[in-house]
Formats: C-alpha cells, structure tokens, sequence
C-alpha cells in the first residue's frame, strides 16, 4: 500500500455521527408527539428500531414520521457546529499526517460541515474538501472520489481512503485502485443533554447490532484495519509506504 495521498472521510473518524444522530430522533418525537399526542415512546422506539433496522447500504434510507424527519435534520443542520463532538486525538493526528503527506477530505456531510471543519482547525490543514451535498455524488458512488482526485490531479493508485465503513469507503476505493485503511473508534461519545435517555438506551443498543453485523463480513483486502485516525498516524510514521495490507478485515 503506497501513499502519497490520503482522502479521509469526517464522521467516525474526526468527529463522532451519534450526537447527530440522537438530536434528529429527539427532534423527530418532539415534533411527532405535538402532531399526535398519543404517540406513545414505546411506538416510537419501535419505529426507530425499524427504521434503522430496514436501511440497506447504498440506498436512500426510508422515512421515519414523514415530514417530521425532515424538520427535524433541518434544525440539526442549524445546530451543526454546536453538536460536534471531536473523536479524541483524531484532529492531531491529522495534523501529524497532513504535514507528511498530501491531505483531502472526501465525505458525506451537509454544507454545514465546512463551518465545522473550520472551527476545529481542519479547513485550512487539507487541499480540498469534498462533500457529496455540494458536489452532487454521495458515497458509495465512486464518483464522489474521482471528482476528488480529479481536482487535485492525485494518481489512483497512490492514494490510501481513511474511512469508517466498508461499504461507503473500503469498496468503492479499492474498485477504483485506491488503497483503503479502515478505522472503528470507541464509542465515547454523549448524547446531546435534551435527548431522553429511552432513545439513548434504544440507539446504543441497535448501534451495537449494526456493529456485530459488519464484523461479520471479513476477507482479505488490500487494506489495513486501525482502530482510529491516531493508529493511522503511527502505521505511517512506522512505514513510510503506508500501512500493510494484508490484515484481516475486521470493521
């Protein structure tokens, strides 16, 4: 695996998705329960459960309490610097490969996002940032990538993609001849002060789920698996070609 350019996703590998996540559901039964007051959390729990237990990679996810959803991701875009919860270590280690190596961002984040990035000092750390609300591919679709890469005029095969997720990152980078290295970071994350503990409880519970689920896809890839963005950092500084690849897939 040779890099001389890295392409890193944001959400589970430089900022946590949960606290996002958990102000959307929380906004979805404020906003459910004005409209139905006798919405029970037991009903809502199950429809939470079957919304996140019915998405299927790739695909547009189905809608919970329509147009509620909606509503409610349009209160959490306006919120979106305030909700950020950094993954410890992971802005620093940027910073350590960014000074090595030739840094973008490639993601799937609102507009919002850029505001954040700016905050944490990230903006100005990469060439380009690339996110699939602005530049109209949203990954898995590999053109999200080539766009990326296309910009800066960076090689395919000299490129390593630093994500979280196998089907959103790992395979559409390596169908392109990218390396791939995927990093699963500790849940130490909060939920947001306002959302109920029910929907905390019934999210770490189906977050665990989704979790056994993917490990049980493994193989061997032309990838490493790290366990977050600070592990990514050292496999570098330990390798100047970057991390080896022929780990075991373990997401």
């Amino acid at each position: 695996m040779t890099a001389h350019t890295l392409a890193i996703d944001i959400g589970g590998v430089l900022y946590y998705d949960e606290p996002f996540d958990l102000a959307w559901l929380q906004g979805v039964w404020e906003l459910s329960r004005a409209d139905e007051p006798a919405l029970t959390m037991d009903a809502f729990l199950q429809a939470m459960r079957t919304f996140y237990q019915d998405r299927t990679p790739g695909s547009p996810p189905p809608s919970l309490f329509p147009p509620n959803g909606t509503k409610s991701w349009q209160r959490v875009r306006a919120r979106w610097t305030s909700l950020v919860q950094p993954i410890p270590g992971a802005v620093d280690a940027l910073t350590g490969l960014a000074g090595t190596y030739e840094v973008c961002v490639v993601a799937n984040q609102p507009p919002e996002c850029l505001a954040a990035l700016r905050t944490l000092g990230i903006e100005r750390q990469v060439r380009l940032v690339a996110l699939d609300s602005l530049v109209g591919y949203a990954k898995p679709d590999p053109r999200l990538f080539t766009w990326a890469l296309d910009q800066l005029g960076w090689k395919l095969d000299h490129t390593v993609v630093v994500g979280d997720r196998l089907d959103h990152d790992a395979i559409p980078a390596l169908a392109l001849g990218c390396s791939a290295a995927i990093v699963s970071v500790d849940d130490g994350w909060s939920a947001p002060s306002e959302v109920a503990p029910e929907i905390v409880t019934a999210y770490r519970d189906l977050r665990g789920r989704r979790d056994r689920t993917r490990g049980q896809s493994t193989g061997y890839w032309a990838l490493a698996t790290l366990g977050d963005l600070s592990d990514v950092l050292q496999a570098f500084d330990r390798d100047q070609h970057g991390p080896r690849g022929d780990r075991k897939v373990h997401p």
